[in-house]
């Protein structure tokens, strides 16, 4: 009987539709922290290094995008770039940087929540989604944007956005349980905000919209048209008190406590004592689900 039923079976086989790539098996909260961790380094070029060695480990396969950078003494910067998905199509854009400031007696902060959590949650996305989409999907890894967004334009100026479909921007993650995003990036992005409402309703997520959100690479995508959301998280009644902050910071009450993050970002206190191995995971979980909506609805 086997000897019969076999041919039949590899028949089938061959005829059948190609299955969809399976998703992979998700990195632990704890892995995710190490390798926020393994961000702390004495240069940029050391946190470069630590980048690529993740996506190797990932498995993505990338390519490195310089450009005439504003760093003092003068030096490139590195735009690093993954490519997912179908090779024709609009694309959906993820976006992180990697780079971190530099204190006035010249050290380097170790930049985890801001921006190495984002970077590490942004790479497990990609990592999840990759053979999932009908979108092509670029993960953008982007420098310098301590110096003013500087990688993010030097991208835009060699690709332009004619053939973006929506940019995923993450900065500020690592802690907390409370999503952010900004409502401010423009009428072309409203259908985004649409869809990161979707995804907390449909995952019961805290979420918490900003009608003025802080500046990131998401402003020099939205300045040149592309649809852009920017998201970031904290505990909620941090996220909160940092909206009523940026909504009317001379209303503030002065007697209250400044947000945290706000004494954390760009501070030596941006460590990997900051960073929450859950809230990683929660990041990459949320980021993944909004590739997967945006993709399934895009035109």
């Amino acid at each position: 009987m086997i000897r019969f039923i076999l041919p039949s079976l590899l028949l089938a086989a061959a005829c059948a539709t190609p299955a969809a790539a399976p998703t992979p098996l998700s990195a632990t909260p704890q892995q995710l922290h190490a390798n926020v961790a393994a961000f702390a380094q004495p240069t940029q070029d050391g946190r470069l290094a630590a980048l690529k060695a993740q996506l190797d480990v990932a498995g993505l396969a990338y390519e490195i995008e310089s450009f005439d950078g504003e760093r003092a003494p003068p030096a490139a910067g590195h735009n690093v770039v993954v490519r997912l998905g179908p090779d024709e199509g609009r694309e959906i854009l993820l976006t992180a940087h990697y780079d971190a400031v530099v204190l006035k007696d010249g050290k380097l902060v170790d930049g985890a929540v801001d921006n190495a959590g984002s970077v590490v949650a942004m790479i497990e996305t990609a990592r999840r989604v990759a053979g999932r989409t009908k979108h092509p999907v670029r993960l953008i890894l982007l420098d310098q944007e301590e110096l003013g967004l500087i990688g993010a334009r030097a991208w835009i100026d060699a690709h332009g956005v004619e053939n973006i479909a929506a940019v995923i921007n993450a900065d500020v993650n690592g802690n907390g349980d409370t999503l952010m995003y900004g409502l401010n990036n423009g009428q072309q992005s409203l259908f985004m905000i649409g869809a990161v409402k979707a995804v907390c309703a449909e995952r019961a997520i805290s979420c918490l919209d900003f009608p003025q959100y802080p500046p990131s690479d998401d402003r020099a995508f939205s300045a040149a048209g592309a649809p852009t959301i920017s998201l970031g998280h904290q505990p909620k009644v941090e996220a909160e008190r940092l909206r009523h902050f940026l909504i009317s910071p001379q209303g503030y009450d002065p007697a209250a406590p400044p947000p945290k993050v706000l004494t954390l970002i760009h501070t030596p206190n941006d460590t990997i004592a900051a960073v929450e191995p859950a809230a990683l995971a929660l990041a990459a979980d949320t980021f993944t689900a909004l590739v997967l909506k945006l993709d399934a609805t895009l035109e």
